[in-house]
């Protein structure tokens, strides 16, 4: 499903964000991708959905060379690919359902299948009754999950979420949790970037580590911390 191999990225002003990655995420996988700030995280994801390109090494994502891919075959691939910001980036002018319509307006799919397909993502992430709200009528918690609904409106198979409960409150925070566990449930491959130590001890799924722009443990069933046996 995703694969890195040897990756590392650089950038012209010297600084290395990441150093020699070797990383394989199954399909179907929960994987949460932690460490402090200026980590690699972002960098990582940004490579995933091909909005950086490695300084060397390969990058794998459902069969393709992202690196290597034609300008004219990434939208092909972020359609397979959901992504979740930690600063929503909604449209303010449209409501809740039209925010969550427009990629798919944008790719022509028919309007019957738009509005079922909405209907479907609001269902799950528990917004059935704010559809037509605008994104300022709305809490922050009530936004991010616009956000996710967004996301996974075109039914991708892998979604990335890049710090999602970092502008919530610890109760709107747990219920994001929830769903992206239930999304996983469903099978979508989950990514997520994340500093909220206890809400990946509850969750208990894979857990990569990261520092200096390198992998520093990846373990199964893991809490955000490293534990010592005694």
């Amino acid at each position: 499903m995703i694969s890195l191999r040897n990756v590392s990225k650089a950038y012209p002003t010297g600084v290395s964000a990441l150093r020699n990655i070797e990383l394989e995420i199954g399909k179907g996988e929960f994987t949460f991708l932690v460490g402090p700030s200026g980590a690699g995280k972002t960098t990582l994801l940004r490579l995933l959905f091909r909005e950086e390109v490695p300084t060397s090494g390969s990058v794998i994502v459902n069969g393709h060379d992202v690196g290597r891919m034609r300008r004219q075959q990434i939208p092909y691939l972020r359609r397979q690919i959901g992504v979740v910001f930690q600063d929503f980036r909604l449209l303010p002018q449209r409501n809740v359902a039209e925010n969550i319509a427009f990629a798919l307006r944008v790719i022509e799919v028919h309007p019957r299948e738009i509005r079922r397909r909405v209907g479907q993502v609001l269902e799950l992430v528990g917004l059935t009754d704010r559809a037509t709200a605008l994104p300022a009528q709305l809490s922050g918690g009530e936004q991010q999950r616009v956000a996710l609904a967004r996301a996974m409106v075109g039914r991708p198979v892998i979604l990335l979420a890049d710090e999602p409960t970092g502008n919530l409150d610890p109760q709107n925070a747990q219920d994001m949790m929830k769903i992206l566990l239930e999304i996983n449930r469903l099978g979508t491959t989950v990514v997520m970037a994340t500093h909220a130590a206890h809400l990946v001890d509850r969750a208990r799924q894979r857990v990569v580590a990261m520092e200096d722009g390198a992998i520093q443990r990846d373990a199964l069933a893991a809490a955000y911390h490293e534990e010592v046996s005694r």
